[in-house]
């Protein structure tokens, strides 16, 4: 650790490289010469501290090398592991009791379908490869077994083989291996030639199954050589590899199978913990066990390696206490540091390229189960110096190989909720921090930063207060400071106290890196500037306005980051004198409208997502010229260049790492010249291996000849938005790569015709139009050339002059969409693939057409005039639909004459109607059965519906979950739910809103299965099913009910006792019961209630007088004016869960001169107290003080409120909101306020 603490500080003298940068940058800038040679000299001040570090450095390093010298210490610098660490990874074998496997029969039965085929061609000299991939310990060698050990397999194949293959592949070793597995009696040798003759003599018109286990290939001519005497005449072998290398492919060829193993299913872990600690199959003998099982396999994560080895520390114990201490403990510290799956893990890091390590070490900071962007990762990789220049790569581009090589050595994976992030496996995690000591911390896994550390990383809380960052005080030399925000949080901001900003954060001057992202920022201090080492300042996704002018002062600084900042408006001119930026990232910045000029002298740049063009005296489009950028490039403002030439000195066709191209004009069409615009676009010509291409607001009235043109044969996307006064498009369907085409607002073109289509678009999947409203013919192709081979999307918005028919061949098509099309009469489509149809604001005679096949699934029709009900003849076309939405069809009365025809709709399971004003009933006079015929139906939700009357009497669907109904002002009744007769109603969820001619539910009461019932406004509902039935103790209604709402209630103020008691209500919120009096007696029972609201029950008068439910988290009151009773008899003290407390307006018990009064005791586990409206409150009290967890106090309307409390605020405390409380804000004022030096360190404060 002293070592790597003196390489720190011998990485610190770049002090000198950054004040040689910075003069160097004074001199650039300066107007005066003299001035500049004077700058030339360094500063002695400066030039004694650096002679003193260096001494001090030097001396150490002496003493370092003595040491090893006395010691006879070597050099190890292959990133090899020593050869003895291979003694301690027992080789495997082919034997495996399979009644302790579990969970991987699927996995097993795909490989033997691509394992017992015979070989189809005698021409195919490849041997068949079959690879099992994934993480140390995931189980691939026990699935290799499994094949190796299946009847199948033995009676298929005449020989097999099974090799463990140790750290180097030795082809001699194994080829000795595979012969003596053949033929045990062969003599042996050390000959590798007289080995591959003997074996290919032994293979001979034999099929062979060869399993190499555990291989770490990386050479292609080991390979080769190795597998020459199976490729000889119509060999039947075939090799089965299991590796952690995703990429093996690489070296042997194309795989005839891939298998990559994803962790094991909790169950079957489950059955593996109780096979190995209980020796038995499940937990029917030891129940008590089960649970905390459950906790400890879930630590696992899925490597079922693991769980042997923590059911090898239970042995054969059966005592819940020692079970919960493995639950409790730190998984990593449980598992056998020299055999098993820490040795796996740790064999895997030794063998990795000396390159590689610190890389990995650094992937330490990385919390558990957090989904991270491997471009964010490879830039911190750069900025860290862990990505050395190699050749003429780019740092990015070898950053993104290192990346790949631990990739596809399942150090990572992709994520398996976004396929753009990626995750590690917690023991992956565990084995990074063990390798990076205490250099590395995340403070989500440790509490305790080390001196030693220099990168720290963290989840930013909703509110983070400086006492957090406390400890950073004393850790002055760390290197990285690295907020990571989560994605479930990336929509709102997080709040950094600005103690943290402006005091803290300036005193690391070591910094490296540092990331604020997602933070609510609205500026920095100057004093960033003076953190002069660092690389890499990350703000995106932050309120910032501007940056600070210092910024020019980071001479070392390579990323600026600054994408997704909403509030961003401009860049420092300094930013133009940082030399060494090569990544400024300004996407998704819409106030973002100018750049300083000069930012064309970046000659380092290679990420500049955004270009904007100034007027006059600001950024010229010719200062790209020198910029070799990568990736995107939006080219925004092409309307503010006035000298053509500039479009031809910008020479995009020289940028060749350009993937995606936008070229933007304004969208003010006002005294443009299009000859220019013309020439300005045939002269951004860009490079041919463009990806993607968007061209928007361009306002002449043709594209030049390189848009379309088939040498840009790698184009997967074509946009053209708003490019109004084009009349026709290029031969676009000779991109033979192309995808994607969307076309927008191009009102001069009328016709589409043959010039269009070239060779027919042979990759296109998918195409829209949108808003061509003067577009009035679509040519088909003609020819022998099918056009739209691929298409699975075709999109149509907006043509209203549209006329004549579609494409007639449409094989692939998926989905279609026309919206506002009402002249189009599409012929019958030939697709045997279309799943979606979404038909809008056109008349019912196109329907038959376009439905005329049963593949669809999903159908919606919209604003289809002249549509009375769905045909018999339409529901037979529709026997696969799945989805049904119908909305705005005004002369919808009905949407099936006769109920029998709801027997062509098996499949059917969301049904939603909306603003139908004539619609009656969904079935006519012909109900038969009604809906019960839907058998699939899950969901139906029927919305402004103004005349409907009622659902069919026969009752509803046995399937039925969800049922909605919304603003149906003419709703007298609902059909019977009751769970008792034999078609009963499993429904969970019911929601009834502004249905005022409801007056009753059913009798006798709500199905058993409900867990949602939501009622609003509707005022003549007398009562809820239940209310009128004398029920014993076990004849509950809606036993399982978790949420409750009841809103704008008239009942009797018992209306509750009609379906209490509900021991599993976790919800309850009641709004506008104007009847209500009391809550029941028995509520203080309701241990599952988390959340109680009462919001204007005028006549409630008391709480229980057993108090509240016990187990609640949050409490709210809303306007109970006639609640009397003093808060402290609520017994809110008891209330250990209690998170958030919300009061609001008239509510007497609460309104008091001062919050909380003297009397009443709050739980300390508070968080959130909102006061709202209160008249009386004068003072906030000093108990608030001891509530340690506040984070939130909202007091908003308390116009009588002069005081907070005398002794401070809560040092938790993250936000605090002070609104219309007229004499605390004068308080609370910016600096002058009484109360300002109490506050304004809090991190999210809303003076108002």
């Amino acid at each position: 650790m002293v070592e790597r603490n003196l390489a720190y500080q011998v990485k610190d003298i770049l002090e000198f490289d950054y004040e040689a940068l910075r003069r160097k940058s004074t001199v650039k800038h300066s107007k005066v010469k003299k001035h500049c040679l004077r700058g030339l000299k360094w500063s002695g001040v400066f030039n004694v501290k650096m002679v003193s570090k260096i001494k001090g450095i030097t001396t150490r390093l002496q003493q370092i090398a003595s040491e090893k010298n006395s010691l006879r210490l070597g050099d190890n610098v292959g990133g090899k592991a020593h050869k003895a660490r291979d003694h301690q990874r027992l080789p495997t074998t082919s034997v495996v009791s399979e009644v302790k496997v579990f969970g991987r029969g699927n996995e097993k039965e795909a490989i033997l379908k691509s394992l017992l085929v015979e070989k189809t061609s005698e021409d195919d000299i490849h041997v068949p490869v079959i690879s099992i991939t994934g993480i140390a310990g995931i189980g691939k060698t026990t699935l290799a077994q499994l094949v190796y050990n299946d009847s199948k397999v033995n009676e298929f194949f005449d020989l097999r083989a099974w090799v463990h293959v140790s750290e180097d592949f030795g082809v001699t070793e194994i080829t000795k291996a595979i012969l003596q597995a053949v033929n045990p009696s062969i003599s042996c040798t050390t000959d590798l030639n007289l080995f591959q003759l003997q074996l290919k003599e032994e293979l001979s018109g034999k099929k062979l199954l060869l399993v190499l286990d555990d291989v770490r290939l990386q050479n292609y001519n080991q390979w080769s050589l190795l597998i020459r005497p199976f490729e000889v005449g119509n060999s039947g072998c075939k090799i089965i590899v299991t590796t952690q290398d995703q990429n093996i492919s690489q070296i042997t060829g194309p795989l005839v199978h891939n298998t990559p193993l994803k962790e094991l299913a909790d169950d079957a872990c489950l059955s593996i913990l109780a096979c190995h600690a209980l020796k038995s199959k499940n937990f029917k003998r030891h129940p008590h066990l089960k649970e905390i099982g459950q906790e400890i396999v879930k630590k696992c994560k899925g490597l079922p390696s693991a769980v042997k080895e923590l059911a090898s520390h239970l042995g054969t114990k059966q005592v819940y206490k020692e079970w919960e201490a493995v639950a409790r403990s730190k998984i990593w510290d449980l598992l056998e540091e020299k055999w098993g799956t820490v040795a796996a893990l740790r064999w895997s890091y030794h063998h990795l390229s000396s390159h590689l390590k610190p890389c990995f070490a650094y992937c330490s900071l990385i919390p558990k189960g957090y989904e991270f962007n491997s471009d964010e990762l490879v830039l911190l990789w750069i900025a860290e110096d862990f990505v050395q220049p190699k050749g003429h790569k780019q740092p990015e581009d070898l950053g993104h190989e290192y990346f790949s090589d631990l990739l596809s050595r399942s150090f990572f994976r992709k994520s398996n909720n976004n396929s753009s992030l990626f995750v590690m496996h917690d023991l992956i995690i565990d084995l990074a921090q063990s390798v990076a000591g205490d250099s590395c911390f995340n403070m989500e896994h440790e509490l305790h930063i080390d001196e030693m550390a220099r990168h720290v990383s963290f989840i930013p809380r909703r509110y983070d207060v400086s006492q957090r960052f406390e400890i950073f005080n004393e850790r002055k030399h760390v290197r990285s400071f690295i907020a990571l925000p989560t994605p479930c949080q990336r929509g709102g901001y997080y709040y950094l106290s600005s103690k943290v900003l402006y005091k803290l954060l300036p005193k690391l001057k070591c910094l490296r890196v540092l990331s604020l992202s997602g933070y609510f920022i609205g500026e920095l201090s100057s004093s960033i500037g003076d953190l002069k080492l660092l690389r890499c300042l990350n703000l995106s996704r932050t309120a910032i306005r501007l940056l600070p002018r210092s910024v020019g002062n980071l001479h070392h600084l390579q990323m600026l980051i600054l994408n997704q900042c909403k509030e961003l408006t401009a860049l420092p001119v300094e930013i133009c004198g940082l030399s060494k930026l090569h990544h400024l990232d300004i996407r998704d910045t819409p106030k973002l409208q100018e750049l300083p000029p000069g930012l064309g002298s970046l000659t380092s740049l290679r990420v500049l997502p955004k270009f904007i063009i100034g007027k006059a005296g600001g950024l010229a489009l010719k200062e790209l010229k020198d910029l070799s950028l990568q990736g995107q490039l939006s080219i925004i403002g092409l309307h503010n260049v006035v000298d053509i030439q500039d479009a031809r000195i910008a020479n995009l066709r020289q940028k060749q790492g350009l993937k995606k191209l936008t070229l933007e004009w304004s969208n003010d069409f006002k005294n443009r010249d299009n000859q220019m615009q013309e020439q300005v676009l045939a002269l951004l010509d860009p490079q041919k291996d463009l990806q993607w291409l968007s061209i928007s607001n361009y306002g002449a009235t043709k594209f030049p000849s390189w848009v379309g043109n088939p040498s840009f044969a790698k184009i997967e996307q074509l946009d053209f938005f708003d490019c109004i006064n084009c009349k026709s498009l290029p031969s676009l369907g000779r991109l033979r790569s192309l995808k994607s085409l969307n076309i927008r607002g191009m009102h001069a073109m009328t016709k589409l015709g043959p010039e269009f289509y070239g060779d027919g678009f042979p990759s296109l999947e998918i195409l829209r139009f949108e808003n061509m409203t003067e577009w009035k013919e679509w040519i088909s192709c003609v020819g022998s050339v099918e056009g739209f081979p691929c298409l699975r999307e075709l999109i149509l918005h907006n043509c209203p002059k549209l006329a004549g028919t579609l494409p007639r061949t449409l094989s692939s098509l998926v989905k279609l969409d026309f919206q506002n099309c009402p002249q189009l009469m599409s012929s019958p489509l030939r697709s045997t693939c279309l799943r979606g149809l979404t038909v809008e604001d056109s008349t019912n005679v196109i329907l038959p057409r376009m439905v005329g096949q049963n593949t669809i699934t999903k159908l919606k029709f919209k604003g289809i005039s002249g549509l009375t009900c769905i045909t018999e003849e339409l529901s037979k076309a529709l026997m696969r639909l799945e989805v049904l939405e119908i909305e705005g069809c005004s002369a919808l009365t009905c949407l099936w004459q006769n109920g029998s025809e709801l027997e062509n709709l098996p499949c059917l399971n969301s049904l939603v109607v909306k603003n139908c004003p004539e619609l009656v009933s969904l079935v006519g006079e012909k109900q038969g059965q009604g809906l019960c015929l839907l058998s699939s139906l899950k969901d139906l939700r029927i919305e402004s519906c103004q005349k409907f009357v009622s659902l069919p009497a026969t009752g509803l669907p046995h399937t039925l979950k969800c049922l909605t109904i919304l603003d149906c002002k003419a709703l007298e009744s609902l059909p019977d739910m009751n769970d008792s007769n034999s078609n009963c109603c499993l429904l969970e969820e019911l929601k009834i809103v502004s249905c005022p001619s409801l007056k009753s539910f059913p009798e006798p009461k709500l199905p058993s299965t409900l867990k949602s019932l939501r009622i609003k406004n509707c005022r003549n509902l007398e009562f809820l099913p239940g209310g009128r039935v004398q029920r014993d103790g076990n004849d509950n209604c809606a036993p399982r009910l978790e949420y409750l709402c009841l809103s704008d209630f008239l009942a009797s103020e018992s209306l509750l006792e009609s379906v209490l008691p509900l021991l599993d209500l976790k919800v309850l919120r009641l709004s506008n019961c104007m009847n209500l009096r009391a809550l029941p007696d028995h509520m203080p029972n309701f241990n599952s209630l988390q959340e109680l609201s009462l919001s204007d029950c005028v006549a409630l008068t008391s709480i229980p007088e057993g108090g509240l439910p016990p187990n609640i988290t949050s409490l709210e009151f809303h306007n109970c004016e006639k609640l009397k009773q003093p808060m402290s008899e609520w017994g809110l003290e008891k209330l250990n869960c209690l998170t958030e407390i919300k009061i609001v307006g008239a509510c007497p018990a609460a309104d008091t001169d001062s919050f909380p009064a003297e009397s009443v005791m709050l739980p300390s586990t508070l968080t959130s107290i909102c006061l709202e409206s209160l008249e009386n409150l004068e003072c906030l009290s000093w108990e608030l003080e001891n509530l340690m967890a506040l984070q939130e106090l909202q007091i908003k309307g308390c116009h009588k409120l002069q005081f907070l409390p005398k002794t401070g605020l809560p040092v938790s405390l993250g936000r605090l909101c002070i609104s219309d409380c007229p004499v605390l804000r004068d308080k609370c004022r910016k600096e002058k306020g009484q109360y300002w030096s109490i506050i304004r360190d809090i991190p999210c404060l809303e003076i108002y």
